[in-house]
């Protein structure tokens, strides 16, 4: 329940809120004495009006027999006559005999008049908006606030006379005239008008952003679309507050240019909703499009308030159209992307009950609030504004996840084939030493063969030959070793692409598992210049026999090893097993090196991937080990497991299902 106090507060606010409305509504009859300008006086009550024309009705006494007493404001349209043309207003106010002239100008507020008027005090001209002839100019929007002469201000009885031409059947005062000092009215209409030139501001802004965006962007027709819907409503805004006397000398123009601003936003705002929702353009909308070229055109060539009530008509009967295909865009494809249209949906939300309160307050069916439909706008646009800005941020953070993807790959790339080279280069270095090794053995064993040659002539006994170094074959057994392994690298990198391309037939065959084991150990370990005596091979059976693609066996078995001797300290254990259990084959390679974290384990079998951690890295290598051993499970039908952490080394298992045997 909400406590009595809080509830008087809220009346509190709310009162506060609605002050200038309720001042407003405190009123004087015309006749009334003014005994002080110090406050504002309304005169809303016995006005006299009389349609027609006559310059003397201006005059301080005129006739009244034939005159109509009006309360204002009586704006509107005429049920029982046509007030087409002139008509006149008249008031009288009294001044004390004591009266004094004001230290502050003095001014009355007459407020929006349609269309031309004249205002009159004590039978002389005071100021007027609008011609008639010799070709009429109107200005229907403008806020009259007209200085009163303090010379003509006198004690006793003061008449007020307004004449007013009506181009069309709307006709009368929109407000009650108010007389105060002249820089509070003009203060006041600045209050009352300067949200509107926030927003205004705003809008144009906003949409600016948006089009420099669209335009860095070059892509990005919402953007596009949206920032034009957004300057042109910032310029409407701005075109219906009191800067259209800036930005404008004639009201004709100022007018015009505000009607085909308002024909282009329901244009705008359709394209953008296609462009965002990437849905195609429609004949509906085509045949509106045109409709509504047609009319900015011979708007252009509009120059009278009755031609311009025509365009607003039109215009009026075709925006259910607008509304219908904005409806059916969201349930076409906003119901399907909820999330794409939130906010623009709370946007619409927000703005539909400011319609709604500014077109009521228009029928004066409830108390006039002219900044609902700014604030309705604004939530609207900043709501449009925050969807398109998530989509730009989710954009960007797309655009630089791929660009540090891309940058990840070149850099691992560029690894792997510096690697390369340093596999191929160290290669050939142990082939070059190889080579030197077997031709300076050549040359010493040349040498003593000439020595035993000329020893056999000087003397005839028998001289003990020398043997040939121990060392003879194993220069030749290392250059077989590297140029193997330099052929391995590129026989792998072949049956990687042939893996992931299906493309690889296999051949089966039958071979020694205990065999094929050790000659990769031995591989590993010549290549890798390692002789391990810590590297435990178990094999169940001892003389297990395989019938198996025996390059991808190897090919599985030799990078796992290879893993296990790069990554551990030559002093730690190796073990390597296999054997077959419930028609698996199983492979297991163990190492207590220095082990893999989590996120390392959730990576490292792809391509190109070798680790983290800053000792890893200063490990020669391809990068491809691991791929290529998962792909060659795979292939097989076969699953491989990797259990590790840091610091506590690793344990790869390979299990793979029995081929019958041909």
């Amino acid at each position: 329940m909400i406590s009595k106090s809080r509830f008087f507060q809220f009346l509190f606010g709310i009162s506060l809120f609605l002050s200038p409305t309720v001042v407003s509504l405190v009123a004087e009859p015309c006749g009334t004495m003014i005994s002080s300008f110090e406050k504002p006086v309304v005169l809303k009550t016995d006005w006299l009006f009389r349609k027609g024309d006559n310059l003397d009705w201006r005059d301080e006494s005129v006739e009244d027999t034939f005159w109509v007493k009006r309360s204002v404001p009586d704006y509107g349209i005429s049920k029982t006559e046509n007030l087409t043309g002139y008509h006149w207003y008249r008031c009288s106010f009294y001044l004390p005999d004591n009266y004094t002239t004001p230290v502050e100008p003095i001014a009355i507020q007459l407020g929006r008049i349609r269309d031309i008027d004249e205002f009159y005090l004590n039978g002389k001209l005071i100021d007027k908006t609008g011609v008639v002839l010799p070709r009429m100019e109107v200005d229907f929007q403008k806020i009259r606030i007209y200085s009163l002469p303090t010379h003509l201000l006198k004690p006793g009885l003061n008449v007020m006379a307004i004449r007013i031409y009506a181009a069309t059947n709307l006709n009368g005062l929109k407000e009650a005239p108010k007389i105060a000092k002249e820089r509070l009215l003009r203060e006041e209409v600045f209050s009352k008008e300067l949200f509107a030139m926030v927003c205004g501001y705003v809008f144009i802004f906003m949409g600016i952003y948006f089009l420099v965006g669209s335009i860095v962007r070059g892509r990005a027709g919402e953007n596009f679309f949206f920032a034009l819907f957004s300057i042109f409503m910032g310029i409407y805004v701005l075109i219906r507050t009191q800067h259209r006397d800036i930005l404008f000398e004639s009201f004709t123009w100022s007018y015009v240019t505000e009607l085909l601003v308002l024909i282009c936003l329901p244009v705008f705002f359709i394209n953008f909703m296609h462009q965002y929702l990437k849905m195609k353009r429609n004949m509906v909308l085509l045949v509106y499009e045109v409709f509504l070229s047609v009319l900015f055109i011979i708007t252009l060539f509009f120059r009278n308030p009755k031609t311009w009530i025509l365009v607003i008509a039109l215009f009026n009967y075709a925006l259910p159209i607008a509304m219908g295909l904005v409806v059916y865009l969201f349930v076409k494809n906003g119901t399907t992307n909820i999330k794409k249209v939130k906010f623009i949906l709370i946007g619409i939300a927000c703005l539909l009950p400011t319609i709604l309160i500014d077109s009521l307050s228009a029928l004066e069916i409830i108390i006039s609030m002219p900044g609902t439909l700014y604030l309705g706008f604004l939530i609207f646009l900043v709501m449009i504004s925050i969807q398109l800005s998530n989509d730009i941020v989710l954009g960007l953070e797309n655009y630089i996840g791929q660009e540090k993807e891309l940058i990840q790959m070149e850099r691992v790339k560029t690894g792997f084939l510096i690697n390369l080279s340093y596999e191929f280069k160290s290669g050939m270095e142990k082939i070059k030493t190889a080579i030197d090794n077997i031709t300076t053995n050549q040359g010493k064993i040349s040498i003593k063969q000439a020595v035993k040659t000329t020893a056999k002539k000087a003397a005839k006994k028998k001289i003990k030959t020398s043997p040939s170094p121990k060392q003879t074959g194993d220069p030749i057994k290392q250059a077989e070793d590297h140029i193997s392994y330099m052929s391995y690298m590129v026989e792998e990198a072949i049956l990687l692409r042939k893996l992931e391309e299906r493309t690889y037939i296999p051949f089966y065959e039958t071979f020694s598992v205990s065999e094929l084991i050790k000659n990769c150990v031995a591989s590993v370990e010549n290549h890798l210049g390692q002789h391990r005596k810590n590297a435990f091979i178990d094999v169940k059976p001892k003389d297990l026999e395989i019938y198996f693609p025996k390059e991808l066996f190897f090919c599985i078995l030799r990078n796992l090893v290879e893993n296990a001797y790069q990554y551990t300290d030559p002093k730690t254990d190796i073990h390597i097993e296999f054997y077959n259990r419930d028609g698996f084959h199983q492979l297991i390679v163990m190492d207590e090196g220095m082990g893999l974290s989590q996120l390392e384990m959730e990576t490292i079998f792809q391509k190109f991937v070798r680790g983290y951690h800053d000792k890893k890295n200063e490990i020669p290598g391809a990068g491809i080990g691991l791929t290529l051993v998962e792909a060659s499970t795979n292939f097989l039908s076969g699953t491989v497991s990797l259990k590790s952490s840091e610091g506590m080394g690793a344990k790869f298992t390979i299990r793979i299902p029995e081929k019958p045997k041909k």
